[in-house]
């Protein structure tokens, strides 16, 4: 059986007949509707709140908000229908931005942002990126009654009005995004950062994934719900990044339904774990730091002991915001990522979550290869991984680490699927 996989410089893998191998992939969908009708459908029946427009009626400006460049979202597809929105509201252009939101990821390039909102709209509207280190542009909010304190950029709160454009998809870190995540951690504080990801760190990560309430998610709603996002429109891609799904309104009620939606459009029924799992990472695929779900997905298919490949180019190495740090401890086990937490050793808490993430599967349940060539040998073996040229070297070395039959389960766009038992 032969196997492709969504990178041009990466060969096939040719697994042989006498292997057991069961494929796993999100299913294609049909709509009936354009993606043009479907957003616009959305709009016009907003969850939990008025409608943009009348939101829009009588305000002094309007700040958007955008996913960044590690996400599919194409955001230039849709924003056009929420401008028309302000539009009709008599909201002129000079008094609408947008802003992306990193959360603690780099800069987005001017040629990145056309590529992301459309050119066009460049042209039309400032478009900034958020910068999470510099304190002159947060404001402090307070705390919350669980006592996490509240940075967020400050033209969140001079805008008299949040509106938040991004995906639904299954993450493991809150559920799915989406929501309130567009500023939470999108346009955050560090301090905001570490304590909205820290809430993940004692909760298993099959109890998150595809789990629309969570602890971790229940944080993000109150720290965006008290940072002022006013309105959401989420959309939900397949596996071509086609919209098939739209929602539109309130942050929490809107967001609920459109975590309905990407359920039946990812959910991908898992029949029993495997000994050796192969996963490609795409399209999240420009550092470990976003390949990393698609691990977190092979987690909940590879059995314990199992082996792990993942696929993945990670263009731009470990992290650019974070590889330091990664580079310096590694992936140890979780007892040991909260020890150096505590120590302050680690200085952002959403590094050790990061590391906690990837150490569940790689460390603790499973043998990871990774096959990457933004990622070089030597660094993944000083990371604790295996490394290997090509899929099928890694799975030469995957049935060598196996003493049992083999079994092995290909994740075809495993960073967005859900496996369902």
């Amino acid at each position: 059986m032969i196997f492709e996989f969504p990178y041009p410089e990466t060969e096939p893998l040719h697994i042989p007949e006498n292997l057991p191998v069961t494929r796993l992939s999100v299913p294609s969908m049909e709509p009936q509707d354009s993606e043009e009708e479907i957003v616009r459908k959305a709009l016009s029946a907003p969850i939990g709140t008025p409608t943009l427009s009348e939101l829009a009626r009588g305000k002094r400006g309007a700040l958007i908000v955008v996913d960044d460049v590690s996400r599919p979202t194409p955001i230039h597809r849709f924003a056009p229908s929420v401008l028309g929105e302000l539009k009709t509201a008599g909201l002129s252009e000079e008094k609408i931005e947008f802003m992306v939101a990193l959360g603690t990821h780099r800069a987005m390039t001017p040629a990145e942002m056309a590529d992301k909102v459309g050119s066009d709209i460049v042209n039309r509207f400032p478009v900034h990126n958020h910068d999470w280190q510099d304190r002159e542009k947060l404001e402090f909010l307070g705390t919350t009654e669980q006592g996490a304190p509240v940075w967020i950029n400050k033209r969140v709160r001079r805008a008299d009005l949040v509106i938040g454009l991004g995906a639904i998809m299954p993450i493991e870190i809150c559920g799915f995004t989406g929501g309130g995540k567009i500023l939470v951690p999108g346009l955050s504080g560090p301090e905001t950062v570490d304590s909205m990801h820290w809430t993940r760190i004692d909760v298993p990560g099959e109890e998150i994934l595809g789990k629309a309430e969570n602890p971790i998610r229940a944080s993000i709603d109150t720290l965006a719900r008290e940072a002022g996002l006013d309105f959401i429109v989420n959309v939900v891609l397949d596996p071509t990044n086609r919209i098939v799904g739209a929602v539109a309104g309130d942050m929490v009620e809107a967001h609920r339904a459109g975590c309905r939606i990407a359920e039946r459009v990812f959910g991908v029924p898992v029949p029993r774990k495997y000994n050796i799992v192969i996963a490609d990472s795409h399209p999240f695929d420009i550092e470990f730091w976003q390949a990393n779900k698609a691990l977190d997905t092979a987690g909940q298919v590879v059995r314990d002991g199992g082996v792990v490949i993942l696929v993945s180019p990670c263009r731009e190495g470990l992290s650019q915001s974070h590889g330091r740090e990664i580079r310096r401890f590694g992936y140890p086990p979780l007892a040991r990522i909260k020890q150096l937490v505590e120590r302050g050793e680690i200085r952002h808490r959403v590094v050790g979550v990061h590391m906690a993430q990837v150490s569940a599967v790689a460390t603790e349940k499973a043998r990871l290869i990774l096959v990457s060539s933004g990622i070089g040998r030597r660094e993944a073996e000083a990371l604790g991984f295996s490394w290997a040229a090509s899929p099928r070297e890694a799975l030469e070395m995957a049935l060598n680490m196996t003493r049992e039959q083999p079994d092995i389960a290909v994740l075809e766009g495993a960073s967005r699927m859900l496996p369902l038992a």
